[in-house]
């Protein structure tokens, strides 16, 4: 059986391939994953030539289909979910695919028949994009493949569908244009189907740009940048949320003592160690039951689901495990606590109430004489 037909499938198979690699991330070394699609190839094409009959290549696409077997050997290799490999495989093949159709259409009209003609013209096209498809497409998709996992589920679907459905359309096309002769109106619709394939891609690449970057926005405006606390708005946005759904929860309204003695002495550097060290364990001893958020400057608050008992207020109180990575000895935290049950008042009364709490807990905390 002759293989020299089979030459312009198996450079669109190389092409394709090494576009995948590019693509996925590998689960097993570079020399496991040539050795293994290399003698899969073997197997693959052994039994087309076994078949030649039933498998007759035209460049007609039908071929190719037999291809989807090679998610098999990919899924062991690359550590992509199934769905999303499948949805690479087919971008891939959408370009490799694509080239060797318009290679016909355009062999088709310069020399029918020749098999020549075939490898040189898919030579050119493959010379002519692979740079650009390599330098502007991959690395969108790559991106693409990246980030995709930050999203709903519904989008490998989408993804998988917009890829698959691409896919299919140029198969199908190009089966039609294979039953006649070669045209330039053939080659213009091929191409203009490759283009806006692509384009959608990049619209895609656009979507998820644009998403992340709103995520990061988002983000930053409710987080503080030097704790990674949530901030006082996010603090406020939250507490609404309790009060709309009238839960019984406690704000803990806590102030750092002598933290100006602390930037003073060790440094403003320290100080921010020591505002950090306070966020993490603050937010260890309530990880399980609540959540802390830093108000502003050397002030935090917690929210506790539920009634606060005194042993958490007294664990935070202490700052228990404090010694391990801090900047300098603890000086104390004056919290104050209040506790909220429907029917409930407003974010800004809670606050202010908590605040005034802690304020005077400070105070009897400096002068113990005062105490009421």
């Amino acid at each position: 059986m002759c293989i020299l037909p089979y030459i312009p499938i198996l450079e669109v198979l190389f092409f394709n391939l090494l576009a995948i690699d590019h693509c996925c991330h590998k689960k097993r070394s570079g020399m496991t994953v040539v050795l293994v699609l290399f003698l899969f190839s073997v197997l693959f094409f052994a039994f087309s030539l076994a078949n030649a009959k039933a498998l007759a290549f035209r460049g007609d696409g039908r071929l190719s289909f037999g291809g989807f077997i090679y998610i098999v050997p990919m899924g062991f290799l690359y550590r992509e979910k199934p769905l999303l490999l499948f949805a690479i495989i087919c971008t891939c093949w959408t370009y490799t695919l694509g080239i060797l159709a318009l290679t016909f259409q355009i062999a088709g009209i310069l020399l029918p028949g020749s098999l020549a003609c075939v490898l040189v013209v898919e030579n050119l096209l493959f010379i002519g994009t692979i740079f650009p498809f390599y330098r502007h497409i991959i690395p969108k998709y790559v991106f693409v493949v990246v980030n995709l996992p930050r999203f709903e589920t519904r989008w490998y679907k989408y993804m998988a569908l917009s890829t698959s459905l691409s896919f299919l359309l140029l198969m199908v096309i190009n089966a039609v244009f294979i039953a006649g002769e070669s045209s330039l109106l053939k080659i213009a619709a091929l191409a203009l189907l490759l283009i806006s394939t692509h384009v959608s891609y990049f619209i895609i690449y656009r979507i998820v740009l644009n998403s992340l970057r709103l995520g990061q926005l988002e983000y930053a405006a409710f987080h503080d940048p030097l704790t990674d606390l949530g901030n006082r708005k996010q603090l406020e946005k939250h507490l609404q949320e309790l009060l709309d759904a009238e839960d019984t929860f406690s704000v803990l309204f806590m102030d750092l003592d002598h933290f100006k003695a602390v930037n003073d002495q060790y440094g403003h550097l320290a100080g921010d160690q020591y505002l950090r060290q306070f966020a993490k364990i603050s937010r260890e001893l309530l990880l399980s039951c609540g959540r802390v958020f830093r108000f502003g400057g050397d002030e935090f608050a917690a929210v506790y689901y539920g009634t606060v008992p005194d042993a958490q207020i007294h664990r935070l109180a202490e700052c228990m495990g404090w010694d391990a990575g801090a900047p300098c000895p603890f000086n104390g935290v004056s919290i104050g606590v209040i506790h909220c049950r429907p029917p409930h008042k407003d974010v800004e009364l809670i606050l202010r109430q908590a605040d005034q709490i802690m304020y005077q807990n400070k105070l009897n905390r400096a002068c113990p004489s005062q105490r009421t």
